[in-house]
Order: C-alpha cells, then structure tokens, then sequence
C-alpha cells in the first residue's frame, strides 16, 4: 500500500497580509529611520513603504487645510541629557535629526550650543563638536544646504562694564559639517552684509537669500530696521547684495515668516518694525533677471487672522502657511448692550425688573399713595399748665399735624427739612463737594476689598491659523485669504519665540516663552522660559 503523507498547512505570515493591511501597520511606525529601514526587506515592503509615505504626506495637508490636528508632547527619558531652556533660537530639520542653536534666557546669557534631536526616539544628544565655535547668540538663522549647516547673524547681549552699551550684532559666518562634526568659520574679505539679527533666509538653488533684519551699518551707532536683500553663493561662499526695481516694496523690518514659492518666486509675510509697529502684510518677491521685483499682495479674510505674527514664526505645508497664535476668546459676555431704540417701554409682569424713568413714568392710580388715605395715629404731648392738648390740624396731603409748644419768647425750632443752609461760595461748594467725594470713594475702596473675589490668572492656548497662498502668483489680482478656523483643539500654552519646522508628516515647536508678545516687559521670566516639545500631525486613519 502506498503511504501518502499529509503535509501541515503553513501559519500564514505577515507576508502572507494584504498590501492595504500592510501599509496600515507600517503607518504606526516612525516615519524617520524606522521606516526607512523597512525598506530593505524585500521590494514588496519597499512598495508599501512608498505608499505610506505619500499617504502621510497627504493626509497631513489634509488635516491642515481641515483644521483636523492632532497635538502631542515629548517628554525625555529620565537621567537623559536634555537641552536647557532658552528662547529666540534657531532650528533646522536634516534627515532624521533637528538642529538646535543657539537662542538665550532671562539671565543676560545666550548660548553657543548646538543640540540634536533624534526625531525617531524623541531624544537629545549634543554632539561634541570640533572646530571653530560660533559666538553666544540668539535670533540668528540656520539652513541646511547639502550635509553642511550654514549659520549667520545674530546678536548678543551688551557687557556689564562699560555700562549704556547697545546690543552686539554679528554678521560671521559659520558652517557645520554633519558628518565630520565639525564648525568652520568663513572669512570673506571682500563685501559682505553688515551685522544683523532677526532676519529671514531661504535657500534658492545654489543661493540663500537673507532679508531684512535689524541691522547695525558701519557708520550707524544705533540698529536700523532693514529690507535689503542679499545673496549668499553656497560653494564659492561670496556676498552680494541684490537691487530690486524701483515702486513699493515692503518697510525695514525684522521676525518675519520668509518662504519658497517657486525657483523664481518667494513670499514674505508680516515682522514689526518696533515696539508700537507691527506688520501683517504680504510681499512676493520675483527673483528674474538682473532687478528683483517687489509684488504687494492683497489680504482677504482679515477677521481671521492672527494677532502676532511676528512672534510666531510660520511654515509653509502645500499651498497653505501655518502659523500657531493664541486661540480667539468664543465666550460671549453675559451684559448684553442695546440702542435705545430697542428698549422695552412696556413693563413687565415683574415690577422689581421694570426701569425706572421719572421723566415718562404713568400716574399712580392707587389712593393709598402721597396720602390720599389714612391719617398719622394722635401722638400724646407733655400738657401745659392751664391748657389741654392741641388738636390735631390737616395738612397740605390730609395728614395731621402736630403743634410743637413753644414758649413766646422763643422761637421756634428750626425743622431739618425746612433748614436752609448758610450760603458758601463756589470754591468752598467745590472743596466740600471733593471732601465728600473722597469719602465715598475710600469708603468703596474698603468694600471692593473685602468683597470682591480674587481674580484668577487666565491661562491661554495655542491654535492653528492657515493662510491660503494658492492664488499669490495670479498677475492680474495677487491675494493671500486667511481661512475661517474650524475644529480648534487647544494646543500647548500660549508661547513666543519658540521654533516650528517642519518633519516628515508633522510640524515640531521647541522652547520659546509662555508669554504674550503684548505683555513683554522687564521682568522674572524664569519660570515662563520653556524647553518643551510638541508635535502637530494629522489623526491616524483607519482601513
């Protein structure tokens, strides 16, 4: 007899899953190293890996344009090395890694740091760099170009001694090496920007164009906001500064949000020019041909936009910019104001609720009222010798009154509602009419501290504000619309100065201070400096 053996049946295996059940795992795994690392499974994985990659890329423009985000915080790992707090610094996303440095704090100190962020583990590392450090600076700028990190500008505070000295502005020049760990720094003899600090940079091709910025001119002694332009050569390393054709161009400033439109095209969006001045409007900048052009772009949807902008750096996703400013107050105030014209004259059922109004109030039709009926009871009085009581005399409103005995030698006493005062001349009526009111006051004063309750600091959040630039490059009608927020979820606390950039599939804010940009003053901002993390994405989908 023939023998047939029965083979078991292989355990399926997670090659065995449909490519749609595949990419739905994949797409719980970090989207930096991790998945990158799937793709050299098999090409089957390679494939998958492609597609999740473009359906997170999609579906965060979605939520972006939606309002349909998702906030969330990294906290580091306990005995961890973890970058100090600070604000006004500068970041940099290159591969799989943010750049961080720079930036300062409340203690008249900036830094000359330079932090990494593992992106894939959410954790810190400081790299042990090698060369020739940059200065301690803060409001600088940090672009990658190839494997190298260019840094420029920036200022410092002043020196304790000698005293009334201004802000130390830098215009060096620096470039990280990634690979090699190392900072070369680049001396140009030739022409050159003069110091700045808060400018805007992007890099074009082989260029980075800076912008604006505050600046310090060898023959200034005073900063100076700016809105010149100036070019960068990222392999010869050479300065020039670009001339743009004559007609309106953007006023001196400095903080503001600079992006790529297109090789030939960018887009600059708000900054301040000073402490009363600051800018929500919107310039494109054409880049052909040997004069640059300056383009004013109107804005549409003004009652959405955002009350700092300057503050609150901005990052292009797609055709849209996001920008992250304090949630707009939605309550509405329980003391509702109308015109007069639309008051009730009418009174209501309850007369406790009805207004007073002496001038057009109706006759009061009840007897009982201003002694039409009822008479004062008979009040005894001491007798006098040989007299009885008098009797009781009607008066003016039918009420009886009582004859007060007098002795005719004497006159009679003067009544309080019938006492006439001794005249007093206006600057004595005005001097006891302010005693008076003094009086009252510090009377009022005393109440509303016993009684009034001790107001609670309110806390605000940060939300999400879109800008549409879809349409900034039409020639006949350039326009930028700040769409209406829709689905606003409370993000972190209200913070300034911090960095946004942008990763794969989602936004990372580092550091910055919990503060207002209104409500910046001199003051303790130790406890308000922040070195937190959050992260924007889109709401993980399901097949």
């Amino acid at each position: 007899m023939e023998t047939t053996t029965c083979e078991a049946p292989k355990a399926p295996g997670i090659d065995n899953l449909p490519e749609e059940v595949l990419e739905y795992i994949l797409s719980k795994i970090s989207p930096y190293q991790d998945l990158h690392d799937c793709m050299l499974v098999c090409k089957k994985w390679r494939r998958c890996v492609r597609n999740v990659t473009k359906t997170k890329r999609r579906d965060f423009q979605r939520a972006i344009n939606e309002f349909d985000i998702k906030w969330s915080r990294s906290t580091p790992e306990e005995n961890s090395p973890t970058i100090s707090r600070r604000y006004s610094h500068t970041a940099v996303v290159s591969e799989n890694s943010m750049f961080v440095f720079g930036g300062c704090t409340c203690a008249m100190t900036t830094f000359n740091d330079l932090w990494k962020l593992d992106l894939t583990t959410r954790n810190w590392v400081r790299p042990l760099t090698m060369g020739a450090y940059p200065s301690p600076k803060a409001c600088s700028s940090l672009i990658k170009y190839k494997d190298f990190l260019v840094l420029f500008g920036g200022w410092t505070y002043p020196p304790s001694y000698p005293l009334y000295q201004s802000w130390h502005l830098f215009n060096e020049l620096h470039v990280y090496d990634v690979t090699a760990n190392n900072w070369t720094c680049i001396i140009s003899t030739e022409i050159r920007p003069p110091p700045v600090a808060g400018h805007s940079v992007s890099v074009v091709g082989d260029y980075m164009i800076i912008f604006g910025g505050l600046q310090k001119p060898s023959s200034a002694v005073h900063c100076e906001k700016s809105n010149d332009i100036w070019k960068l050569h990222l392999d010869s390393w050479s300065w020039c500064k670009q001339e743009v054709q004559a007609g309106p161009k953007p006023s001196g400033r400095f903080g503001q949000t600079q992006v790529i439109l297109d090789e030939k095209n960018l887009l600059v969006l708000g900054g301040s020019g000073g402490p009363c001045s600051q800018f929500c409007d919107c310039w494109v900048l054409n880049m052909e041909g040997p004069l640059w052009k300056w383009i004013k772009v109107e804005i549409a949807g003004k009652n959405n936009e955002p009350a700092n902008i300057w503050s609150n750096p901005g990052v292009k996703i797609g055709d849209k910019i996001v920008v992250l400013n304090r949630i707009r107050d939605t309550e509405e105030s329980p003391i509702v104001y109308y015109p007069r014209s639309q008051w009730n004259t009418s009174a209501p059922e309850d007369g406790r609720l009805s207004r007073i109004d002496l001038a057009n109030r109706r006759p009061d039709l009840d007897e009982n009222v201003n002694g039409r009926r009822g008479f004062l009871n008979k009040v005894s009085s001491p007798r006098r010798d040989g007299h009885d009581e008098d009797p009781a005399v009607p008066g003016p409103s039918g009420l009886n009154c009582l004859r007060i005995p007098h002795s005719p030698s004497q006159a009679p006493p003067p009544m309080a509602a019938f006492h006439t005062p001794p005249l007093l001349s206006p600057p004595q009526r005005n001097l006891k009419r302010e005693k008076r009111l003094g009086k009252l006051q510090n009377m009022e004063e005393k109440l509303l501290k016993k009684t009034a309750p001790k107001k609670e600091k309110r806390t605000y959040y940060l939300g999400m504000y879109v800008l549409d630039i879809s349409k900034v490059l039409d020639r006949k009608n350039p326009v930028a619309t700040w769409l209406p927020p829709k689905n606003v979820k409370n993000g972190p606390e209200e913070s300034i100065l911090y960095t946004l950039v942008e990763g794969k599939g989602e936004l990372v804010m580092f550091g910055g201070i919990l503060k207002d940009a209104n409500s910046l003053a001199p003051c303790n901002l130790s406890s308000q400096i922040s070195n937190s993390l959050h992260f924007v994405s889109a709401n993980d989908y399901v097949i």
